[in-house]
């Protein structure tokens, strides 16, 4: 900072051209030498106090590709809604409504891990319902419809009796106890 300040006020002496901008360049060009050869030693080359800008009229470097997450209202041969590719790769719907995923970084460094956060990385997790809600308007209607495969590995998870807008099987009636 110190020889910002002292740059610029050489460049101002030097603008005004009076006798004393000579005496004030050296003093301040000294000064500077001093400074930088006694604090640091691998400074003690000769450089310009002003570099010049060769990058100052440059243009920026623009990134190749942005990432965007939007959907496409209206395709362009049909009309129609497209569903976003990234929601079907990481992602998937059960049947109650919910989006479940993996967790980040389950494949990563795991000779780092221990035992239990592998175990804990191996498992999914539930999207909450503003993202769940989110998701289905990514999605066509295909793919929030039910679908049914042979051996499921997610079957027992596509009913949630639990909950009472998602039951599927009646609740069980559990007649009340004669108390005396």
């Amino acid at each position: 900072m110190f020889r910002n300040i002292l740059c610029s006020f050489s460049r101002l002496a030097i603008a005004t051209r009076t006798p004393q901008s000579n005496v004030f360049k050296n003093t301040s060009d000294n000064l500077v030498k001093q400074i930088t050869v006694r604090n640091f030693s691998l400074l003690n080359i000769q450089a310009p106090l002003a570099a010049p800008k060769l990058l100052e009229n440059a243009p920026k470097p623009q990134p190749a590709a942005t990432s965007t997450r939007t959907v496409t209202k209206f395709s362009i041969r049909k009309g129609k809604r497209k569903s976003v590719k990234a929601v079907l790769k990481r992602f998937y719907r059960l049947q109650w409504g919910i989006w479940i995923r993996t967790k980040a970084g389950r494949n990563k460094k795991l000779w780092k891990k221990n035992p239990p956060q592998k175990r804990r990385l191996r498992q999914h997790v539930f999207c909450n319902s503003t993202q769940s809600h989110m998701l289905d308007k990514m999605v066509g209607p295909y793919w929030r419809k039910p679908r049914y495969f042979i051996d499921d590995p997610y079957q027992p998870y596509h009913v949630r009796n639990e909950f009472e807008r998602s039951r599927v099987t009646p609740k069980p009636y559990i007649p009340p106890e004669d108390r005396i």
